[in-house]
């Protein structure tokens, strides 16, 4: 039997900081090939508790392993695929993510991406449309915001900290 799917009466976005990688200077070649560790790995399978019964109907995530990683255990508990975009890069700007957030095809998506792309966006939002994230420093790994509304719109969008998955890992 067909069933429609119900948004939420808003739309939501997750955004999510990558888990733990190890140290950048550790890394012997390209960074964008850089993995989860041990414990990031534990730290990724935490993050699908703490999503838990929320909406989630797409997984978008950088090209970089670790991002992907990351959301690997989440899209196999959801049956989804991890979708690769440029905008959520290291060095994206901010403003080529916000166009990918106020995207309707975004709406319950989770976003997986990097501590400087998401203080970059946190910057532009605050400096553009007054918002402010909660816990942005420090910004562990993995840290989730809930983005609740369009940003642009009216009625102003919200960002909400939900914490570090690193907590609930095994």
């Amino acid at each position: 039997m067909w069933r429609r799917k119900i948004r939420p009466s808003e739309p939501v976005r997750l955004l999510v900081r990558h888990a733990d990688a190890g140290l950048r200077s550790e890394w012997r070649g390209s960074d964008e090939w850089r993995g989860l560790t041990d414990a990031g790995h534990g730290q990724a399978g935490a993050i699908v508790r703490m999503v838990g019964d929320l909406q989630v109907e797409r997984i978008l995530s950088s090209p970089s392993l670790r991002c992907r990683q990351t959301v690997v255990p989440l899209a196999l508990a959801r049956d989804l695929d991890v979708e690769p975009y440029w905008q959520l890069g290291v060095s994206a700007a901010a403003e080529d993510l916000v166009a990918l957030l106020v995207d309707p095809e975004t709406e319950s998506a989770v976003v997986c991406t990097h501590r400087e792309t998401l203080q970059a966006l946190f910057e532009h939002l605050a400096g553009t449309y007054g918002m402010v994230a909660e816990a942005v420093e420090p910004m562990e790994k993995p840290a989730v915001w809930v983005l609740r509304g369009t940003v642009g719109e009216e009625q102003a969008a919200r960002l909400e900290y939900l914490g570090s998955a690193a907590a609930l890992a095994v």
